[in-house]
This record gives C-alpha cells, sequence and structure tokens, in this order.
C-alpha cells in the first residue's frame, strides 16, 4: 500500500472475444475512472483528527471529513473497545464525544480565553437545546437581543454572578463564545455583525442554529459532576492533602479505560492522580506503546511517576498549547522549571513520593524576580513593563494548561508536578554579551534563543517503555 495517495486508473473488465465476429469494429473508448486510494497512513490521521478536531464537517474541511468518513467503522470500534466514547456521526459531520472522568484543566481556544467565556457558551447551548426541543425550522433563527434577553433572565435564577451584557467584559465573553460556534459551525450568521454589536448592545444580529449546537449538548452524569466539584473545591482551598487525588470520580471506570482516556486528553497521566490506573498501565505497558504506534503512530513514554504521549518528539497535549522556543513566556516557563531543577540537583528541595515538588507562592516569586532581573532583557518591551504579579499569573494559567502545575491554593502552596523535570535550558549567549552583540537590541528573538533542553531522549517506535525521566535523572544528563 502506497504511503500517499495515488489515483488509480479503472476501466472495464471487457472479454475480448465477444468482438471476434465483428473484425472491422472499432474497441470502445472506455471512459477512465480515477478513485483516490488511503494507505494505513491515512487511518492514522483520520484517528487524530477526529481527537483533535471538535467537530469535523464537510462545510469546513471537506478533505478531513471524507478522510474520517473512510475509516469511521474502524475508529468507532476501537474508541468502543479502548475508550468507551461514542463518535457522532450527524448528516454531514463527525464529532468524538470525548468524556471526562476526572477534572482537568480546560485546554483554551484562542477564542475562549476566560471562565466568563465558557459561562456564556454553556448558556448558549442551553438556549439552542430550548429551540430546538421547541420545533426546527425556522424556529432555529434568532435574534441577538433575544438571546441576550433571556440569559440574563435565567442567570439571575442560577448559582453564581448572573451575565449582565450592559457589563462590557460580559458582552466580551459572549462575542468570544458565539464566534467560537460559528467556527464550529454550530451557528450561521445571516445579518449583522457581532463586533457592533459588542461596541454598542443596539445593533442587532440575526442567528441561525445548526445540527452541530444540538449535538455539542449531552446529559451529564450528575453524580460524576459532584465530585468531581467536590475535588476542584478541595484544590482550590489547600493542595497540602494527604488524599490521593482523583481516587472518587470515574473508579466505576475499568482501569485501563481511565488510562486511554487520559493519555489521549492530555496533558499526562500521573501516578499522584490515579494509582490504580498508573498500575494497570505498568503492567500492560507493552501493550498500549504497540497499539499506540499502530492506531495514532505515536510514543509512549513512561516514567516512574507519569506517562504521556509523544508525537514527533514533545510532549503532547492533544491540540491544545505547546510551549515554543520564541515566545517570552515560554521562555519564562522554561527557565522557572530549570531554576526548580537546579535546586533539586543542589538539594534544596526534594520531590514526594509521588515526583512532586511542595513550594509556595513566595519561594516562586523569589525565583521569577531573580531570574527577571538576570534574563529580562530577552523578554521584550511589553513584559519590561508589566508587573511581575501579572506575569506570574500569566505563566501559573499556561504552567497548569500544560500539566506542568497546580494552585497556589487559598493557602499560597504550589504543586509543581514531575513533568516540570523534562526541561533545562539556556541561552545561548548571556545578557551582557547579547547586549552589545551586533548591535541587536535586547528582547529580540534572535538574541533570546533557548538552546538546550535537557531530558531522555526521544523514543522510536521500536523502544520499550522506560521509567528513566524525572527529577532523579537531572544529574545522569549532566553535559548533554
Amino acid at each position: 500500500m502506497p504511503d500517499d495517495e495515488e489515483l488509480l486508473p479503472l476501466s472495464p473488465d471487457v472479454d475480448e472475444g465477444l468482438w471476434s465476429d465483428t473484425t472491422e469494429a472499432e474497441e470502445p473508448d472506455w471512459p477512465s475512472a480515477q478513485l483516490p486510494v488511503y494507505s494505513s497512513r491515512h487511518a492514522l490521521q483520520a484517528h487524530a483528527l477526529l481527537l483533535d478536531t471538535p467537530v469535523v464537517s464537510l462545510q469546513h474541511d471537506a478533505e478531513a471529513y471524507r478522510l474520517v468518513r473512510t475509516h469511521f467503522t474502524a475508529i468507532e470500534k476501537w474508541h468502543e473497545e479502548h475508550t468507551g466514547w461514542r463518535v457522532q456521526r450527524g448528516p454531514s459531520f463527525f464529532r468524538l464525544e470525548r468524556h471526562l472522568h476526572a477534572p482537568v484543566s480546560p485546554v483554551l481556544d484562542e477564542k475562549l480565553k476566560r471562565p466568563r467565556d465558557f459561562v456564556c457558551l454553556t448558556w448558549v447551548l442551553w438556549f439552542a437545546e430550548q429551540r430546538h426541543l421547541a420545533g426546527g425550522g425556522r424556529n432555529q433563527q434568532f435574534l441577538l437581543s433575544q438571546l441576550a434577553e433571556e440569559l440574563q433572565r435565567q442567570s439571575q435564577e442560577s448559582p453564581g454572578a448572573a451575565l449582565d451584557f450592559r457589563n462590557l467584559q460580559d458582552r466580551y465573553s459572549m462575542r468570544r463564545a458565539l464566534e467560537y460556534l460559528t467556527e464550529l459551525g454550530g451557528l450561521q450568521t445571516l445579518e449583522g455583525e457581532v463586533k457592533k454589536w459588542e461596541d454598542a448592545p443596539d445593533n442587532e444580529v440575526l442567528y441561525e442554529f445548526t445540527p452541530i449546537s444540538h449535538s455539542l449538548i449531552e446529559a451529564l452524569n450528575q453524580q460524576r459532576i459532584a465530585a468531581m466539584s467536590s475535588q476542584i473545591a478541595r484544590w482550590n482551598h489547600t493542595l497540602q492533602v494527604s488524599e490521593l487525588e482523583g481516587a472518587e470520580p470515574g473508579q466505576n471506570i475499568p482501569p485501563l479505560v481511565r488510562v486511554w482516556r487520559t493519555l489521549l486528553l492530555g496533558p499526562a497521566l500521573f501516578r499522584r492522580d490515579d494509582p490504580a490506573a498508573f498500575a494497570t498501565l505498568l503492567a500492560s505497558a507493552e501493550q498500549v506503546s504497540e497499539e499506540l504506534a499502530q492506531s495514532f503512530g505515536w510514543l509512549l513514554e513512561l516514567n516512574r511517576d507519569y506517562a504521556c504521549i509523544v508525537r514527533g518528539g514533545t510532549l503532547s497535549i492533544g491540540a491544545g498549547p505547546t510551549l515554543t522556543l520564541n515566545a517570552a513566556h515560554d521562555q519564562m516557563i522554561l527557565l522557572l522549571c530549570t531554576e526548580l531543577r537546579r535546586q533539586v540537583e543542589a538539594g534544596s528541595c526534594s520531590p514526594d513520593a509521588f515526583g512532586c515538588l511542595h513550594v509556595t507562592s513566595f519561594d516562586l516569586n523569589a525565583l521569577f524576580s531573580n531570574l527577571r532581573q538576570r534574563y529580562g532583557s530577552y523578554w521584550g518591551a511589553s513584559v519590561k513593563e508589566s508587573k511581575a504579579t501579572d506575569l506570574l499569573a500569566e505563566i501559573y494559567a499556561r504552567m497548569r494548561l500544560l500539566g506542568l502545575l497546580r494552585g497556589p491554593d487559598a493557602e499560597g502552596h504550589v504543586l509543581i508536578l514531575p513533568t516540570a523535570a523534562r526541561y533545562s535550558v539556556g541561552y545561548n549567549q548571556e545578557p551582557a554579551q547579547a547586549d552589545s552583540a551586533d548591535g541587536q537590541t535586547p528582547g529580540t528573538v534572535s538574541t533570546a534563543r533557548v538552546v538546550r533542553i535537557r531530558g531522555r531522549r526521544a523514543a522510536t517506535r521500536s523502544d520499550a517503555p522506560q521509567l528513566t525521566f524525572g527529577w532523579s535523572s537531572a544529574e545522569e544528563t549532566g553535559g548533554t
């Protein structure tokens, strides 16, 4: 089977004996047909597309839709056996129903930036369900003023801060939620512009819900939601607890299913969160690694305290954010991880039984202040003008999304997860050298390249899973 898509000419199978009596007749000119032939590589792409894309629709990506449709039966069977997730098949779209069984940091879309954005999106989907139950046709069309009025009224009767679209920040969140749903194909704008409504609520916009909006609405397991809510409340209050995190929600789900769900949703499966699932992974490591390579073309990295998926040599968190070497905030995160790693090497702090470092926000404030004094010239003018508290708040939020940190809690405790041990970086020039090199100004990407990332070598498909990468490997990789 070829690696890439090929076009094979097809023609009818004609028996030449049928034409032997007509010696002067010309052989008919049969038209040739060309059909795409998909290789096993396309099956891997179809698996990843459905996992990484909230909705694969014919309207937004016809080639991706055809790819998933070609391998739909195999993908559906795979998820039935391994994750228990259902694949929705609509008239012109596919969607993988990815159910959570434990609290995870939400992966933010570029359209959804704040918790209030998710509040607005949830209320818009509630409104869509009400319109769907009331009947189809023109009932799926609505004015933005109708939506805003109804959501304000309903949110006032519900727990939490009510929506108030006289508030500009709430209008920002509503605009981002509507744009996100439109990008997914769940909404169609028939008339007007939401940005004009954002500037002045008197401006009107006419929308119409599509079947994709209804596909995003699911019945939730109230018992599981309540258990996760209680767990999140405990985390927000204090991280200094002896209970096993993740021990309550999802325990009725088989451990190997929890393994697959956590690995695929990312960023990592931590032994601290689910010891039973992690023990199951250790016992089934070769099977999981082989299945992951065959179905997705990805690698399993297995360590003492966590396991993760590696795509192309980098820690995978699905379609979520990744660390880049030329972004100032990501450089801060990498340098912070490096300093924590050095402290472990020096014996200033030690990981607990699950490979986590217990520090305080005061400790990190002091650490970041030192890093800023030393490397702040690399980070650009906008960072230079920002307050340290604002920068740290942004760094904490991003590290939570990347699976590197939890907290700070109400008491200021921060939990550094063992994935932070992956990174040890440095600049190719010290600040004093960079300021005078080639007349370049501090803070530009060319003078602030991160050039070393230490850690376990990238695995190859033939490698067996290894238990070698963690804080204890810091000394072993010295000099790399």
